[in-house]
């Protein structure tokens, strides 16, 4: 019976997979991409003021668990987020990527990585409810982001401005 069942289910297959649509592999690009990194961006920075401000506000770390969760799934996409061409002045969309991004692209993929980790150990501590340390962990994904922000980004470290 089982066999049976396997067989037919493995030609089913094998006949009605071409039909399937096909993953796109291609990725964001372009003025896609620009727009992209720029929307997360500030989901980013709203969701880590939202953290501060909780913290502030006396709240237990385990509170912050999903925003904390989300920011360490965004920075380890970020690096993608920044395919050739996409820097400030390559395209017509407005964008404070400095060619640096590229021209020191390994430096770029550290910072990226350093704000990974840090953002990542955010999250573990949101989970352990371990709220000292969440609090302090705030402040080493800030510079994280400032450090990155430093070298790669074209003028102050606030909001874009359109």
């Amino acid at each position: 019976m089982w066999k049976r069942w396997i067989v037919s289910s493995g030609a089913w297959i094998a006949l009605t997979a071409p039909g399937l649509p096909q993953d796109d592999t291609r990725g964001v690009q372009g003025l896609d991409a620009i727009a992209a990194r720029q929307a997360s961006l500030d989901m980013s920075s709203i969701t880590f003021r939202s953290m501060s401000d909780a913290m502030k506000a006396g709240r237990d770390a385990k509170s912050q668990g999903y925003p904390a969760a989300a920011l360490a799934k965004w920075a380890k996409a970020l690096p993608r987020m920044f395919p050739s061409g996409t820097a400030r002045g390559e395209t017509p969309a407005f964008s404070q990527a400095l060619p640096s991004i590229w021209r020191d692209r390994a430096g770029f993929d550290q910072a990226a990585a350093n704000y990974s980790l840090a953002t990542s150990r955010l999250a573990a501590l949101a989970a352990a409810n371990d709220t000292a340390e969440f609090t302090k962990q705030l402040d080493e994904v800030n510079q994280a982001c400032s450090s990155c922000h430093a070298r790669y980004k074209e003028g102050d470290q606030s909001a874009p401005k359109k």
